[in-house]
């Protein structure tokens, strides 16, 4: 589910295709129990093998495709019937690599119905087909063609059931304005349910979509049927609370938020989760405990910091959300929304002067450092990334900010250069910062630095 307001950033909960992940192909390639499954090649698909296996190997698409079109001839009459279940598995094969799934899909099952015992490997040329198709349509996103990556998720989820392509699909559809086949997409998502966390933020695209095409009482149900499969999902079980608030039965949700909020066995993302939950019931009160709960265990995270200073807004707890906001400002001196939420809070405890100083401040800044986030990266690795947003007349001035990391005990581990060039005003670039360390990070903090 979305948030309605724009201070308090959800975790898992938002709309954000760019954050899906890319699945190489080799992923599907499994050790094969040849003795459940044993393929004997002979006379008529020696021929066929040997082109398929050339033609996997070819970076010349032109010349892959010949030689495929060329196993496809030579098997032809060899899956006239469902006799020979190795002719069926490379006929198979042989269409994967030409795109032609649904004819692929087809003759897959005819080769599990001729050996059962074929399951396994069956699978595998499917994930492999639709781990293709998937990057595919990566590639296609990533230089800005919708269309065309709709079209090559809607080619991989022919060959298998992965909530990945489905999800993706039905936020392109969205892009698209066919919300419709959309909300089909995120149903085929969430029945999926592989992997489970990218069936769960289908169900709130579904969620999201069926709202806006004003069918409340389906949000409800699909909020309630994902939670009640997933009895362990904090997400989930939150998210069908929120949806209760928001159908008028507040009652029955905070019988959820009194028992999430009792647990001791979340984490600082799930802490945050709940706050996010919590703060689109109107539970301000309630938000805040969440993420002060978040911040007793990582007392550097952005995300908590940010949330519960926005919730001590709406809460009226306003000298709360001025200490809270002043540290932000302090640790993120290019963060736009933290100098607002820092002039709100001091002009509710009559500190004047302090509301037209940190206005005066985010009035000079010439760029703001927007939607930053601190995610790990592999073993020891860690990125600082987000975007760079021109906000004054300095464009293409160039700038180098340290940004300090810090380990749980707040102490700094290590320092990285973040080097920028300010775009115009208004406009907005993608940055990244890097960092392996031994010592783990708990948090980071940008120094402030002049542009002049």
């Amino acid at each position: 589910m979305k948030n309605s307001r724009a201070g308090v950033r959800a975790l898992a909960t938002t709309l954000a295709f760019a954050g899906v992940i890319l699945v190489p192909a080799a992923l599907g390639a499994q050790e094969q129990e040849e003795e459940k499954c044993v393929l004997v090649s002979h006379s008529a698909t020696e021929q066929a093998v040997e082109k398929i296996t050339k033609a996997a190997e070819l970076e010349d698409p032109v010349e892959a495709r010949s030689l495929y079109e060329e196993a496809l001839e030579e098997l032809k009459s060899e899956i006239a019937d469902d006799d020979d279940p190795t002719a069926l598995w490379l006929a198979a094969e042989a269409h994967i690599g030409l795109g032609n799934f649904k004819a692929a899909d087809e003759l897959l099952d005819r080769f599990v119905s001729v050996d059962p015992a074929c399951q396994e490997r069956a699978g595998n040329s499917r994930f492999n087909g639709w781990a293709d198709a998937y990057n595919e349509a990566i590639q296609a996103y990533q230089v800005g063609d919708q269309e065309a990556a709709l079209a090559a998720f809607l080619k991989a989820n022919v060959l298998y059931d992965d909530s990945r392509s489905f999800n993706n699909a039905g936020l392109l559809y969205q892009n698209l304005d066919d919300v419709e086949s959309a909300v089909e997409q995120f149903r085929l998502a969430v029945a999926a349910d592989d992997p489970t966390d990218q069936a769960r933020d289908a169900s709130l695209n579904l969620a999201e979509a069926l709202r806006s095409l004003g069918r409340e009482e389906e949000v409800r149900t699909a909020l309630q049927a994902f939670a009640e499969a997933h009895p362990d999902d904090v997400l989930a079980e939150m998210n069908y609370a929120v949806a209760q608030v928001i159908s008028g039965d507040a009652a029955a949700a905070q019988e959820t938020f009194t028992k999430l909020l009792a647990r001791d066995d979340l984490t600082v993302d799930q802490w945050n989760q709940v706050g996010v939950g919590l703060y689109e019931a109107d539970a301000f009160s309630d938000a805040i405990e969440a993420f002060r709960k978040a911040r007793e265990l990582n007392p550097y995270d952005w995300d908590a910091m940010n949330n519960m200073a926005t919730a001590a807004i709406e809460a009226e707890e306003y000298e709360l959300a001025a200490e809270v906001s002043g540290q932000l400002v302090e640790w993120f001196p290019y963060d736009f929304d933290a100098y607002t939420l820092l002039a709100n809070a001091k002009s509710h405890v009559d500190d004047a002067a302090g509301a037209l100083k940190s206005i005066q401040e985010r009035g000079a800044l010439s760029f703001s450092l927007e939607n930053v986030q601190l995610r790990e990266r592999g073993e020891n690795g860690y990125v600082v990334e987000g975007m760079v947003m021109g906000r004054g007349e300095e464009e293409g001035a160039a700038v180098t900010i340290p940004i300090d990391f810090v380990d749980p005990q707040g102490q700094v581990a290590a320092t990285e250069q973040l080097e920028l060039v300010i775009p115009a005003a208004g406009e907005s670039e993608l940055f990244q910062v890097e960092l392996t360390s031994d010592t783990p990070i708990a948090g980071f903090r940008f120094q402030k630095v002049s542009t002049g």
